[in-house]
């Protein structure tokens, strides 16, 4: 009996850890992205303008480096969560197409939120969404740390 309830006891504790895994993420609007990545050290630009009108509601870059560009991290909300779905998964198939004979990645769908993150031939890519916001990376695999810094202080 004792084995029984042991059991039962630790079948409802990874069920309740495998639903905490599915909780949501809460996106950034273009003005908390702005504030958190000039607060890294990040210039951010306006990029709205490289873009047909009404094609996306924000369009930011911010740039790490002061002589040269070393990264820059894209910041993207588009008008709705169907069109930030289908830009993830065209990004997805395109860092796809360039893995190479040695890579590695890491890769995760849930219910509001998705992130691909591929190192291959010394570049590194990402392509991480949430809602109908999205971020987006091709840079060196050099910056892979603060790349991935930045992105867990904002939750991506």
């Amino acid at each position: 009996m004792k084995k029984r309830m042991a059991f039962l006891l630790a079948l409802l504790f990874l069920l309740a850890a495998a639903g905490g895994c599915q909780s949501d993420r809460t996106p950034i609007n273009a003005a908390e992205f702005q504030a958190k990545a000039e607060a890294a050290g990040l210039l951010v630009v306006d990029a709205i303008e490289q873009v047909p009108e009404g094609a996306v509601e924000a369009y930011l870059i911010a740039v790490a480096g002061i002589d040269a560009i070393e990264y820059q991290i894209e910041f993207i909300v588009m008008p709705s969560v169907e069109e930030a779905i289908d830009a993830y998964q065209q990004n997805y198939t395109v860092f796809e197409a360039k893995k190479g004979s040695v890579s590695s990645y890491t890769s995760m769908n849930m219910r509001n939120f998705s992130y691909y993150k591929l190192s291959t031939n010394g570049m590194y890519y990402v392509i991480s969404r949430i809602d109908n916001t999205f971020i987006y990376i091709d840079a060196d695999d050099a910056y892979k740390g603060a790349i991935n810094d930045f992105l867990k202080a904002i939750g991506y």
